[in-house]
């Protein structure tokens, strides 16, 4: 999914990244805000995207590909099946201890009404997310199938719906308690989450 960013856009992306880091309300910084935060100009901004807005969106895309590529690449590993969810568990709880919760403070801003709209069209993109989704689904299933923890007696859909769940519940758990929850306490999440997971795929 991965697409080619020039040096000064990833500058760019970072720099709401740490804006995101500073709590600042994302769609409340300016574009010179923005320019200040990436160590560039405000013109130079304008080279390379049309608005604030479409600066946002691409810095979630961007920082989502990311996100989405370090879980393909779990999904792709020799791990057992257990090692796979722990690990998208572990990428998923360190997004939120790194200060990168971009897309929950994107949608939680009530001006953020145009974002829909904006990925809306964005066909191709949202088409990518789906083939990432159903290929990291695929890789875990089949994981799972072979060392016989998922039970064949349930539909493709059910699977793809019980792993994908449980993954928005460790995300939700994480995203609602940032900084509040201690070590002993992820830990005891993704136990509870992975005996979850479990007892829905298997009889």
């Amino acid at each position: 999914m991965a697409q080619n960013y020039t040096e000064k856009e990833i500058c760019v992306f970072n720099g709401i990244m740490a804006l995101c880091k500073e709590d600042k309300k994302i769609y409340n910084v300016t574009v010179q805000d923005i320019a200040n935060a990436a160590g560039v100009g405000k013109g130079t901004l304008y080279e390379y995207f049309s608005s604030k807005e479409d600066i946002i969106i691409r810095a979630m895309m961007f920082f989502l590909d990311r996100e989405n590529t370090k879980a393909q690449q779990i999904a792709d590993s020799g791990m057992d099946f257990k090692g796979k969810v722990y690990g998208l568990y572990d990428l998923i709880i360190q997004s939120f201890s790194d200060g990168f919760a971009m897309a929950n403070r994107f949608v939680s801003s009530d001006q953020m009404v145009t974002i829909p709209q904006i990925l809306a069209n964005r066909g191709e993109y949202i088409d990518q997310v789906m083939i990432y989704r159903n290929r990291l689904v695929l890789s875990i299933l089949n994981s799972g199938v072979a060392e016989g923890l998922i039970s064949l007696d349930f539909d493709k859909e059910y699977i793809e719906m019980a792993i994908l769940a449980n993954l928005a519940c460790i995300n939700q758990c994480v995203s609602v308690q940032a900084g509040q929850i201690s070590y002993s306490q992820i830990e005891q999440k993704k136990s509870i989450a992975y005996t979850l997971l479990l007892k829905s795929l298997n009889h």
